[in-house]
């Protein structure tokens, strides 16, 4: 495999860690805008936000892989871009054969992308198959340790498996963030119990969840991070939207809202 080629199209350089990586439990809600890849311009955002960017995409595909950098550009001010974001996919259209080989290029090409500039973590996004889950456990291991001491390492999750599943505990990882949106019918349990107080049935996801702009969710657990994510460019009022209705969730022990809550 080529080297990957750094081609990053956005604007952006370090940050300061943010609130919720200098707290073992987080107090207070911080807010992360995912900037996925399409052209973003987000120097509308008030402190209040961090930047998430996605500087890679890598597809595994057979015992090979392909991987290009950020192709479209990330206007923001430096100081919030605090997060470097990796896609990794596999190619359904052929059976994957995950070698040692494969495993090291993998790992080096999420590392390359991640730490192309400075920033205080690093997200691998990775939806596997159950059959598949020790494929991304090997990668959150070697990424690990490929990570400079002071950078935290973050996963996204299925909401399914921080619910009735039980295996992310051997994730390397400081943060786990499940997704609450595209959830399907087999997300209802989880969304009620959620509107009801309830909390995700592994403390292994209890310090962050994702939400989206056009899936609204009624109640989520309070005092974390959140990352958002929109289906399209961001806009002042759908980040406006989308984070009133955050501010709305009550307390754990407050009442749920009614029915007719944004």
């Amino acid at each position: 495999m080529k080297r990957p080629i750094l081609a990053m199209a956005s604007l952006w350089l370090a940050a300061a860690a943010p609130a919720w990586a200098q707290q073992t439990a987080p107090q207070t809600q911080r807010l992360t805008v995912w900037a996925w890849e399409r052209p973003e311009d987000l120097r509308f955002l008030g402190s209040e936000a961090d930047i998430a960017v996605q500087t890679g995409f890598i597809q595994l595909s057979g015992r090979q892989l392909t991987a290009r950098g950020r192709r479209f550009p990330l206007l923001a001010r430096p100081e919030q871009v605090t997060t470097a974001l990796v896609h990794v996919q596999i190619d359904r259209r052929t059976s994957l054969v995950w070698t040692p080989d494969l495993r090291r290029q993998t790992a080096r090409a999420v590392l390359a992308y991640a730490l192309a500039r400075p920033v205080s973590l690093v997200q691998v996004d990775f939806e596997v198959r159950a059959s598949e889950r020790a494929i991304l456990l090997d990668l959150l291991k070697d990424v690990r340790a490929g990570l400079p001491p002071a950078t935290h390492l973050s996963m996204t999750a299925l909401a399914s498996w921080c619910d009735t599943d039980r295996w992310l505990a051997e994730a390397p990882v400081d943060e786990i963030a499940p997704m609450l949106f595209r959830m399907g019918h087999a997300g209802d349990s989880l969304r009620t119990r959620l509107a009801e107080g309830g909390d995700f049935g592994d403390s292994v996801c209890r310090t962050a969840l994702a939400v989206s702009v056009d899936a609204p969710i009624p109640r989520a657990p309070t005092g974390r991070h959140i990352y958002i994510f929109s289906p399209r460019s961001w806009t002042p009022a759908d980040y406006a939207l989308v984070r009133e209705r955050i501010v709305a969730w009550p307390a754990k022990d407050g009442p749920s809202p009614s029915p007719s809550s944004p």
